[in-house]
């Protein structure tokens, strides 16, 4: 009945039967974040301060928390790691008390944290990890240049941008130990980190920005009114 159909991700047009695939178009799903970094004379540090976070390393999760993210095995992963060196940063609304079950050493649960404060602490970071339910977050990681750990198994349009062994790892579902081995690996590599982080910023630079989601939107609404005027 539609005259155009527009999908937030390419990967998504195998739900769309072949015959349609002349009216699909795809506007990447991403976020307009004109972030420029730190504000002058704010570093890392005070950034982690002003939240008492004094581990060295430390893993973040940003968004609402809910039982389909599976921020158990987020937690677990930490226990495994067993670094006292190492933190895990919970960021977002807990309406459901998700993460009431949640306890430990080193585990910074800071409730919502909005606009640039968000994306301040997102820089003070080193990785992201969110086992389940990829959203909108990794856009928010990768701008921020964090690597993105997550189990495979959970399908979204965002994860698109995710490419396993470049700019994150996706690992197996349920495997709580090869995890923490992911995020131990970009915690200790430096180098890797880096690499990696870089990936992270090119890759929402190339196809994240808001210019690709723009023009799938307008040439799906040219094609639209072509075909019914």
């Amino acid at each position: 009945m539609c005259s155009a159909i527009i999908l937030y991700a390419d990967h998504l047009k195998k739900y769309v039967p072949n015959h349609f695939s002349k009216k699909v178009f795809i506007a990447n799903n991403t976020l307009y974040l004109p972030y420029k970094g730190f504000p002058p004379g704010v570093t890392r540090e005070n950034v982690l301060a002003e939240y008492g976070i004094i581990t060295k390393k430390n893993i973040i999760c940003v968004g609402r928390m809910q039982l389909r993210k599976r921020l158990d095995h987020l937690a677990e992963a930490l226990v495994h790691m067993n670094r006292a060196d190492i933190g895990l940063i919970l960021v977002g609304p807990d309406p459901d008390g998700i993460l009431d079950k949640i306890k430990g050493d080193n585990i910074f649960k800071l409730g919502p944290i909005f606009g640039e404060k968000k994306l301040d602490l997102l820089s003070s970071a080193d990785v992201f990890c969110l086992p389940g339910a990829v959203g909108l977050s990794i856009v928010d990681a990768f701008y921020c240049g964090l690597p993105f750990v997550t189990e495979e198994g959970d399908e979204s349009a965002e994860i698109m941008y995710l490419k396993n062994g470049v700019n994150g790892f996706i690992v197996p579902r349920n495997n709580i130990p090869i995890m923490s081995q992911k995020l131990l690996l970009l915690l200790e590599d430096d180098e890797l980190r880096r690499r990696f982080s870089h990936a992270a910023k090119q890759e929402i630079k190339e196809n994240g920005n808001m210019d690709v989601f723009c023009s799938g939107f307008r040439d799906a609404l040219l094609y639209a009114i072509h075909k019914t005027a």
